[in-house]
């Protein structure tokens, strides 16, 4: 949540450095001003978008491989361990924002965010292990319980940077705001993620052997290139009812998901007219909003199944989404929007729990990491591709001009049993087992 008001301060800077109003000017000047002008060659409301971009493209590309040896070796913890301290020292650097290193701290931004899924993809190779050994029940019931905690503290830590800012007078301020964000944020993530790796996240054996005579690292990394290769390809021939699909459902559901989380910023600052402070309080509410959605997750789960559980989530979303986008422009008050992030969070707090565990249960058995890699590098690029491209497609003109030069005026489903997605998925509908508290 730290990023949020990274990100808010990241944009007024870049905006600023445009020679663009912001904060209090804009909104004097009223709906009707629109600055065109551009910072390195670009739209200062790109600038979010494109650090989003760099961020979807190296995942893309490096995040199957790292999957691929991280399954062929016993290294899944180290390798996490190491994106962790990277990502904090990251952390650590941004906590020096302002007018002239904004632009070194949006470059520092993709390779934090490069980091972060890195975490997360050595973090979900350990989800389809805990299915399998407590059962799709009690899994779903686990999952939840994280997500409602996670949102909880995501919200407590808004709260408190809420709070601090209002208490020492810079709420007006965003960039001595994000400053004090990322401080805090460094000093919690380096206890937590240290507690977190050492203590919940134990070394795991390779998931499978290295074929003889590989040994040497180069061998190493072309024979994870070309198992990449043979994933590829047999992720639709062998897994066409379940993995398949998910994957694809990946690649929409996260470049809506993922805008929210991030490029939300800009929509919310540009469009509804909420300041840095107002940006805070919308993603307190949308994290509030999370916490009832992750507790009805399981009970929709019970009721039918992961499949057509993440199905609805993500049927509630769209239309949530939608109706947000072409309401809140022309709200009569910004803060209506306030509403719409309730129901996003609900949303939200539904779809997360909901998908990691058809992800669980749909993973082929030797391969997690490797999978976890195409996962998160998919949703990563198409999330900010698909935003950056209309962006820089309709950001460049005013819609009276597009009209002008046009000539016009303004007058003018597959069925999927999760039966099969279990069988094929080489993983069985287990009974929930019980786990003894070791003292």
């Amino acid at each position: 949540m730290a990023n949020v008001v990274f990100n808010a301060a990241l944009l007024e800077l870049a905006q600023t450095a445009a020679g663009c109003l912001t904060g209090e000017e804009k909104e004097a000047a009223g709906e009707d001003y629109e600055c065109t002008n551009k910072i390195y060659g670009q739209n200062p409301l790109a600038l979010i978008s494109n650090i989003g971009v760099v961020t979807g493209l190296l995942s893309a590309f490096f995040m199957p491989f790292i999957g691929v040896i991280l399954d062929f070796t016993s290294y899944r913890r180290f390798i996490g361990m190491v994106f962790s301290i990277v990502f904090t020292l990251i952390q650590i650097i941004q906590i020096s924002i302002g007018p002239k290193t904004w632009f070194p701290m949006a470059i520092l931004q993709s390779i934090g965010g490069f980091c972060f899924a890195g975490m997360i993809m050595t973090s979900l190779a350990y989800l389809p292990e805990i299915c399998e050994l407590v059962g799709q029940t009690k899994h779903s019931k686990y999952l939840a319980r994280f997500t409602a905690k996670q949102f909880t503290i995501q919200a407590l830590f808004l709260m408190l940077v809420g709070g601090l800012s209002f208490a020492f007078g810079i709420a007006k301020n965003s960039t001595y705001t994000a400053r004090m964000a990322m401080g805090l944020n460094s000093f919690f993530i380096a206890i937590l993620f240290g507690v977190g790796w050492h203590k919940y996240m134990p070394s795991r054996p390779a998931s499978r052997p290295l074929p003889e005579g590989l040994r040497s690292c180069t061998s190493v990394i072309v024979y994870g290139l070309k198992q990449n290769i043979a994933t590829t390809k047999s992720i639709y021939h062998q897994y066409k009812k379940g993995l398949f699909w998910f994957l694809l459902a990946e690649v929409f559901a996260q470049s809506s998901v993922g805008a929210l989380t991030t490029l939300a910023v800009v929509y919310l600052n540009d469009v509804v007219g909420l300041n840095t402070a107002d940006v805070s309080l919308f993603f307190l509410v949308v994290l509030i909003g999370t916490i009832p959605g992750a507790r009805l997750a399981p009970i929709v789960t019970k009721r039918s199944n992961p499949n057509v559980a993440w199905q609805i989530s993500m049927v509630s979303l769209f239309i949530t989404i939608v109706v947000g986008a072409f309401t809140l422009g022309n709200a009569p008050n910004k803060y209506f929007s306030f509403v719409w992030g309730f129901f996003v969070g609900f949303n939200l707090g539904w779809f997360y729990p909901t998908e990691n565990l058809f992800f669980s249960c749909a993973l082929p058995k030797g391969s997690e990491a490797e999978i976890a890699g195409f996962r998160w590098g998919m949703m990563a690029m198409a999330a900010f591709l698909i935003f950056a491209a209309f962006l820089l497609a309709v950001g460049t003109g005013k819609w009276e001009d597009i009209l002008l030069e046009s000539g016009r005026s303004e007058a003018q489903d597959v069925e999927i049993d999760d039966a099969e997605i279990l069988l094929e998925s080489g993983r069985s509908e287990t009974q929930d087992v019980e786990i003894p508290n070791v003292q």
